[in-house]
């Protein structure tokens, strides 16, 4: 199961679809809210994070999984439109796996 955190109904919508269309399990969440209700049901095999997100960030949700040990070893990527090398620095310092920049 991937979770796919991302405000933009477009962008999760079209990125969940994509994924099932593969044969990948995948469920996708507007807030941290959702997601944290989620995880408590199931926790995930990895997730696609965004950065920009209402509430907390994508960073702040990174952190919180890294310090937990029930999420600590979840792989994360971070799926964003944040492109610059600072960004990608953050988001790789605070634990995440993987950084992708979104093209659109």
């Amino acid at each position: 199961m991937i979770y796919y955190v991302e405000d933009d109904d477009n962008i999760r919508d079209l990125t969940v679809y994509a994924l099932r269309k593969q044969g990948i399990e995948a469920e996708g969440f507007s807030c941290d809210g959702e997601f944290k209700a989620a995880v408590a049901r199931r926790v995930p095999d990895a997730v696609l994070l965004d950065i920009m997100l209402p509430g907390d960030d994508g960073l702040a949700i990174l952190r919180r999984m890294k310090e937990s040990v029930r999420t600590a070893d979840i792989p994360v990527i971070m799926l964003t439109a944040r492109a610059t090398e600072y960004d990608k620095v953050k988001g790789l310092d605070a634990g995440a796996d993987d950084y992708v920049t979104k093209p659109f």
